[in-house]
């Protein structure tokens, strides 16, 4: 069978071999589509690769003909298995790989194509619901998870140890998924692929889309009344502010036309973003929804000379956060540099503290006023250790500053005002505090989510030190401030 060397190559060999024409053409900034996942798959047979890409966007079928061509070029063996995040989601997959094994790999077939195992002359091919029985057993080179957002994240950690390279053969994952959550997997594995060397593809209904024929917009004439037509043209005009016809008049996708309007009928503009156009995560049970990193993140901010600098800090347990926080004229505030350390003494993130502002002037230290209690091993309160190393702090004590919501309300005011624009900022290096930013969590009490967030969580130290920032700033009466001196 003839060598595919370029991504061409790729497309004529599914459109001969699996009668699949593979969208191909990629109109949003920074996406590909899911000729380039497939095509990256089997001309970097090594790599490990991702889809994030929309509800019904070819994620699935185009794994499964990765799957498919991968048994079909190589000489194996190689043992795969997919976990899929439902049992749905499995049986999909099923329908696609029994369709490919007796178009494409009949003759490789040693048997029949089982519902969960099809054991080929070049190795076998497992599709599995994942669960905890399913994540171990015999080496594997490939490991495909589909739907990543509806998988257990500590079943995918338990079954990357089922991967083992054989000589020719290296092991990889291949990830698939919608990104539905903020705080799901699917979050992490995003936020994580350039460090882990994982080659993201993302695509979203544009790229996926039937085109429209000439017949039903007439040249962009009949786009204003097509149901369609506010986000078909709305896309449009993000790539070309003057067009007058819609997107998909020059789209070359699967998803028929029909179906995109019915999911823009019925879903919410919020789950249209997320689930439709992968713009961003939906934000249900989110504490800070409106939080955008296009809006509220500036990579280049930094300190200045002519701003007052404050720092907040959150005394955890076994995590130590600290942000510096400035203040223009107006009242607005950016976040200019964060500092997480994790197991250290309250003494270590002090002295951490005086190194990083040896020449800074700092108008005040905020924290939690738990900070006064005594500990009950060194007889000191996190405040007297800050005040005998030269680092005085204010909290504020009234009823309505402790009261967890209303300085959230404050942040939440910072960063979408009812007038005006955003009053708060975050400095592109405050990574830490972006991601905590992203997915701070609601409780649930009987499925519905309550203005509380859910303690404790991981992410909720970097974001209680903001809130005490706004609680001393601006909390009604101020903040009462404590120094502690220190007499040996």
């Amino acid at each position: 069978m003839t060598a595919l060397r370029t991504r061409q190559d790729v497309w004529l060999a599914v459109w001969q071999w699996f009668g699949v024409k593979l969208p191909h053409r990629a109109f949003t900034p920074g996406h590909s589509t899911p000729l380039d996942f497939v095509a990256d798959g089997i001309l970097h047979p090594g790599g490990d690769l991702a889809a994030w890409a929309n509800r019904r966007g070819g994620k699935t079928l185009g794994g499964s003909i990765l799957a498919a061509l991968e048994y079909r070029l190589g000489d194996g063996p190689i043992r795969g298995r997919v976990l899929a995040g439902s049992e749905d989601q499995a049986r999909t997959l099923y329908e696609y790989w029994t369709e490919w094994c007796h178009r494409l790999l009949a003759d490789r077939l040693a048997g029949p194509v089982g519902r969960l195992i099809t054991r080929l002359d070049n190795g076998d091919f497992e599709i599995l619901a994942a669960s905890s029985k399913r994540v171990r057993g015999p080496g594997l080179q490939r490991l495909y998870w589909d739907e990543v957002d509806e998988i257990d994240p500590a079943l995918m950690a338990a079954s990357v140890g089922t991967l083992t390279s054989r000589p020719g053969v290296p092991a990889r994952t291949v990830a698939m998924s919608t990104w539905h959550h903020a705080h799901g997997p699917m979050s992490e594995l995003v936020a994580g692929a350039g460090a882990r060397n994982i080659r993201l593809h993302k695509w979203n209904i544009w790229e996926t889309i039937q085109r429209c024929p000439v017949e039903r917009h007439e040249h962009g004439r009949l786009c204003e009344s097509c149901p369609l037509g506010p986000a078909c043209l709305a896309a449009a005009r993000r790539r070309d502010g003057r067009a007058d016809v819609g997107i998909a008049a020059e789209a070359c996708g699967l998803f028929a036309i029909d179906d995109a309007i019915k999911q823009f009928a019925h879903w919410s503009a919020e789950q249209w973003q997320a689930e439709a156009e992968c713009r961003r995560p939906t934000l249900a049970g989110l504490v800070y929804p409106s939080f955008d990193r296009a809006v509220h993140v500036e990579a280049a901010a930094g300190f200045r000379d002519d701003r007052p600098t404050y720092r907040s800090v959150d005394w955890g347990l076994n995590d130590f956060v600290c942000l510096w926080v400035q203040e223009d004229p107006g009242g607005h505030a950016t976040v200019v540099d964060e500092l997480w350390l994790r197991q250290s003494t309250v003494y270590q993130a002090a002295c951490e503290i005086r190194l990083r502002d040896r020449d800074r002037r700092i108008a005040a230290t905020f924290c939690d006023p738990a900070g006064r209690n005594r500990n009950d091993q060194t007889g000191y309160s996190d405040v007297e250790v800050f005040g005998r190393e030269g680092l005085p702090c204010s909290y504020t004590l009234g009823p309505w500053a402790r009261e967890v919501r209303n300085g959230i309300n404050l942040v939440r005011a910072a960063l979408k005002p009812a007038c005006g624009q955003p009053r708060l900022t975050l400095a592109g290096r405050c990574a830490q505090l972006i991601a905590a930013m992203e997915q701070y969590r609601l409780r649930q009490i009987n499925g519905q989510y309550v203005d509380e967030p859910i303690k404790p969580q991981p992410c909720d130290h970097a974001v209680d030190a903001l809130r005490y920032y706004f609680v001393n700033r601006r909390a009604p009466g101020g903040a009462q401030a404590r120094t502690m001196g220190y007499s040996g």
